[in-house]
């Protein structure tokens, strides 16, 4: 495609976007996306169809002062898509099915709130066999104590590719 065709191209669907007041509503009426676009407060207000994506010890207090928290300091990364979230924990339910035996499995049960969803459920569905389980290493632990150096793990460096930015 030639880059004016591009242009056209990104044109159409600007305007077509526009045309839409600026949402893409799904065939039920509902706006595709609608929860990625939410900040923190915003998305904890919707939690019936949205979820929040966090760092480890985010606390909600700044959208509701009475909100006691134990821990503090991490960040709001994003809102998603309940039904995202839902099919990540699927997935992740699996493997710690599969795992239950693999001594770092409780490491990754936070993996679907605090990384990108989609990405991490493409991660967790390269674990197929029981043999796959050793994948979930130490690394994946905040508070271990890991002996190093570890060796490799293809799920970590999958999941640590699904970092936001």
């Amino acid at each position: 495609m030639t880059p004016h065709r591009k242009h056209v191209g990104l044109l159409v669907l600007a305007v077509a976007l526009f045309g839409c007041g600026g949402s893409i509503k799904g065939p039920d009426g509902s706006t595709a996306g609608a929860c990625a676009t939410l900040g923190a407060c915003e998305c904890m207000a919707a939690s019936d169809r949205c979820s929040a994506r966090t760092e480890a010890c985010w606390c909600p207090s700044e959208c509701n002062p009475n909100i006691a928290c134990i821990c503090g300091g991490g960040r709001f990364l994003g809102c998603d898509d309940r039904s995202v979230v839902s099919s990540c924990e699927a997935e992740l339910a699996r493997v710690e099915a599969m795992c239950g035996a693999t001594a770092m499995v409780g490491q990754v049960r936070s993996l679907c709130a605090t990384g990108n969803p989609v990405c991490i459920q493409g991660c967790l569905a390269q674990l197929t066999t029981t043999q796959s389980c050793s994948q979930i290493v130490c690394g994946f632990c905040l508070t271990c104590d890991c002996v190093l150096p570890e060796m490799p793990s293809a799920l970590k460096t999958c999941v640590d590719g699904c970092a936001q930015p």
